[in-house]
């Protein structure tokens, strides 16, 4: 029996949702593996001359500052539980998808293998690690940041860009033709 036909609803975009996520999460843990074991801690390296480094540093922020001031067990726990809601609702959202939009459901992995990414951190080392960083090694104009981060971003621009489409594509249906 097939993968599809054992599990309704699945059928087509699974194979964009599943692998992004899981490659998101991958390629981001070695990413951050990589920087832990050839930098110390606050070190750089070149990786495109003065353009893109490789950096080795904690991220203990969160979004907006939320649970900035927390104690580290608070800061867990929220994290854990904007981990948990998150991925739910991203599951809500997966399953009501057509079963052929693979891009929604890749901007939906991407944002999941983003999510569990930062918490496999969170629960193994406390803290996310940033890894990239753009600009002069001295510079902080832009701020470092992890394959995980782009991710979600992409992701999030990915979902946009399809509802726009969709959008789109629905009101041009509407109009009578001349």
């Amino acid at each position: 029996m097939a993968f599809d036909s054992r599990f309704p609803g699945m059928q087509g975009k699974w194979v964009s949702f599943l692998p992004t996520a899981f490659a998101v999460a991958l390629v981001d843990q070695v990413g951050k593996w990589h920087a832990t074991t050839t930098l110390e801690l606050g070190m750089h390296q070149s990786l495109v001359g003065d353009l893109l480094w490789l950096v080795h540093l904690p991220a203990t922020g969160d979004a907006f500052g939320v649970l900035h001031g927390s104690t580290q067990g608070a800061q867990l726990a929220g994290f854990a539980l904007l981990s948990v809601v998150t991925t739910i609702v991203i599951g809500f959202f997966y399953r009501g998808l057509a079963p052929r939009e693979f891009g929604s459901a890749g901007g939906l992995g991407a944002v999941l293998g983003g999510v569990l990414s930062h918490s496999i951190d969170r629960i193994r080392v406390g803290a996310s690690v940033d890894y990239l960083h753009v600009g002069a090694a001295a510079g902080d104009m832009l701020p470092d940041f992890n394959f995980a981060d782009i991710a979600i971003a992409l992701g999030v621009v990915t979902l946009i860009v399809e509802l726009l489409a969709t959008e789109m594509a629905a009101r041009a249906s509407e109009r009578p033709r001349r």
